[in-house]
């Protein structure tokens, strides 16, 4: 999702009016084990521009979505679908021309048993624009699932989920209705469904002590639960909303919503010692879900907000914090949305900057709760590899592929285009 730390200024989608909000600390990089290596940067229309999060396959392509390339109807591009083969080749799937056909997504995808891509393009604006949730079959033929016009799924920003009936769920984060929680007067969210015939039905309005704002994308379970979070919402006067958030919104929710469609909220953030603004869940096979919050946690010094932390919710509904940041580990609670784990419940995760390197970089948090900074990413202007990390997604053999939103070699762009990155071994 575009989160309010990634602060892009699109100015009608020209490149060259590209901004980030950054708050970095040049630190002296350790030595490192790893091989860091380049697989594509994106050099802006007709390639790609700004990358969002990566999905990889069983036979190690790649795909995912730019914010900006492609065709120029948008000025510097309206976004494209892309795939990265086994051998590091890409293509460009699929070049958003604007209009009812979508434009600029800033979420990932989904893919199907059959190869298809879903995804959601924001539109035109955040607040009641025509956002659509989109289909990408092999040959790269693009389907309208929907056009979202209306108040309930409205700003689409977040990845989509497929159950095996090939239901698609997604949420809106402004949709809904207008609760009074938003400083902006937005509405307060929607969770959405939408199935193989199209059919569109709101499956909850979020109402501001449930949530404000879901984000991240939904889970399911295996008996087809739902699980998410909201960045806001809760208790209202929680107020640790971390650095450029609003205040006085709440501090944020989990929840779960059933098959049979009952809402409940499995936990509401205090801000102090739990955390504040979390960002998307994981789900394990024993039916544990795993989060990050942005802020929150140890509230110490002049970090008044918190640095964030790491939680877990287990299967029968408790509430645990496996890690609180701190001005050791981190300074800037800028992380990546969605935790990776590994068949050890070793949880993995990004700080898009730290105080180790401006670039950021990928951290482990074992079972025991014990924190290990894996690899430092080089920062702006430092390397041509990129910089800014979106995600990361296991490899097939002890390493990690992941996208870079900027930085790079590409000279389409005026702070470059971004690349996606090979890591070995993590």
């Amino acid at each position: 999702m575009l989160r309010k730390q990634l602060a892009f200024s699109i100015c009608s989608i020209q490149i060259t009016c590209v901004t980030l909000l950054l708050t970095s600390t040049v630190a002296v990089m350790p030595s490192q084990a790893q091989t860091f290596t380049v697989v594509h940067e994106f050099t802006g229309p007709p390639d790609g521009a700004f990358p969002n999060p990566i999905i990889r396959d069983a036979h190690g392509n790649i795909y995912g979505t730019t914010l900006a390339g492609g065709l120029a109807s948008c000025g510097g591009g309206c976004g494209t679908v892309f795939k990265i083969d086994s051998a590091g080749n890409e293509t460009i799937l699929f070049a958003f021309p604007g209009g009812n056909d979508g434009a600029n997504p800033v979420a990932g995808l989904v893919r199907d048993g059959s190869g298809n891509l879903y995804g959601t393009a924001r539109g035109n604006g955040y607040i009641n624009a025509a956002s659509v949730v989109f289909k990408v079959d092999t040959a790269g033929q693009e389907t309208v699932l929907y056009i979202a016009y209306t108040r309930d799924a409205s700003a689409l920003d977040s990845p989509l989920a497929l159950d095996s009936q090939g239901n698609i769920y997604g949420m809106a984060p402004y949709g809904g209705t207008i609760c009074g929680w938003n400083s902006n007067g937005a509405s307060c969210g929607t969770l959405f469904k939408l199935t193989p015939s199209g059919k569109f039905s709101v499956l909850h309005k979020f109402k501001g002590t449930d949530g404000v704002q879901p984000e991240g994308g939904v889970v399911l379970d295996a008996q087809g639960n739902i699980y998410g979070t909201s960045v806001h919402g809760g208790h209202r006067k929680c107020d640790y909303p971390g650095w450029g958030q609003p205040r006085g919104e709440g501090c944020g929710t989990v929840y779960k919503l059933d098959t049979h469609g009952n809402f409940t909220v499995l936990h509401t953030f205090t801000g102090p010692h739990d955390g504040s603004y979390p960002l998307g869940l994981i789900l394990d096979s024993a039916g544990n879900l795993y989060g990050i919050a942005e802020s929150g946690g140890d509230i110490t010094g002049e970090y008044i907000y918190g640095l964030g932390t790491v939680f877990e919710i287990d299967a029968s509904g408790k509430f645990s914090v496996l890690f609180t940041f701190t001005p050791e580990t981190t300074i800037n609670y800028v992380y990546g949305s969605h935790l990776l784990r590994d068949t050890k419940g070793n949880l993995y995760g990004l700080q898009q900057q730290n105080n180790c390197a401006g670039g950021g970089c990928l951290f482990r948090i074992d079972p025991q709760g014990q924190y290990a900074d894996l690899f430092n990413f080089e920062g702006e202007g430092e390397s041509d590899d990129g910089f800014n990390p979106a995600n990361v997604v296991f490899g097939s053999d002890d390493d990690m592929y992941g996208a870079m939103q900027l930085g790079g070699d590409g000279n389409g762009c005026e702070q470059s285009c971004g690349t996606v990155f090979h890591l070995a071994p993590f």
